[in-house]
Order: C-alpha cells, then structure tokens, then sequence
C-alpha cells in the first residue's frame, strides 16, 4: 500500500469512528453544542478527505 492509500484508511477510520460516537454513545448528549458539532464536522471532513485521497491515487494509476 501507498502513503496516500495509508492515510486515506486512518482517515476513513477517524471520521467513521466520530460519526458512530455521535450517533450511539451517550456522552454526546451530555457535550454541548459546539463539540458536538465540530465533532461532526471533523468527522464529515476526515471522511471526503479520506476519500479523495484513496480515489486520487486510483486515477492516477490508470
């Protein structure tokens, strides 16, 4: 595996693993607001970053 195909796993697992601790644990209830929302967002960001990179170096190969 690449460097790039490395990083887009760590960053596909860092933003599904935000996105699931939002969703099914309860600490997120008690969070306020603001993290609860930045986690989403670093979550959300972490995910297409995640994807571009893996998708990135797939076209560049063809």
């Amino acid at each position: 595996m690449t460097r790039d195909r490395m990083l887009a796993v760590l960053l596909l697992l860092v933003g599904f693993a935000a996105l699931v601790s939002q969703r099914f644990f309860s600490f997120a209830a008690d969070a306020p607001g603001a993290l609860r929302t930045s986690v989403a967002v670093l979550g959300a960001a972490s995910l297409l970053l995640g994807v571009w990179l893996w998708l990135r170096r797939s076209t560049e190969r063809s």
